[in-house]
């Protein structure tokens, strides 16, 4: 069943309205992996708990993985499969009293990318960080 919700993309201050999703998975938490409309918008979202989500890893991403303090998440920019950004969401960094400034290039505190593939990496072997698990190969 296809719930009713408003995702909100914050990137360049734009607002994608839907009435319902085509894709909306659980992941931990209020943490969901969403497409408004299509499945090239893949993103990674917070569940504000009154039907609206807020997109922190925009699209496209196509795969995701996470342990109990991190979402990982690799992405296509804007569904550009010659480009793979890494990016990791830290959990514990984040609160939906936390809101954009007027800079349109404002990101959410918790999540830290787009990363290249090495750069991730030594982070991934720093931190802990979890293997991607669950992948799209649709999107991939």
């Amino acid at each position: 069943m296809l719930k009713s919700a408003v995702l909100l993309a914050l990137v360049g201050g734009m607002a994608a309205f839907g009435c319902g999703f085509v894709h909306d998975e659980h992941l931990i938490g209020p943490y969901y992996l969403s497409a408004v409309d299509t499945p090239d918008q893949m993103c990674v979202s917070y569940a504000l708990g009154n039907g609206n989500e807020l997109g922190l890893i925009h699209e496209t991403v196509f795969a995701v993985g996470w342990n109990d303090r991190y979402i990982v998440a690799k992405q296509h920019p804007e569904n550009d499969r010659r480009v793979t950004n890494y990016y990791y969401l830290e959990m514990a960094l984040d609160s939906t009293l936390l809101k954009p400034s007027v800079d349109p290039n404002w990101q959410h505190k918790s999540v830290t990318g787009p990363l290249t593939e090495a750069v991730f990496l030594a982070r991934k072997a720093e931190l802990g960080l979890p293997d991607f698990t669950r992948v799209i190969g649709s999107l991939q």
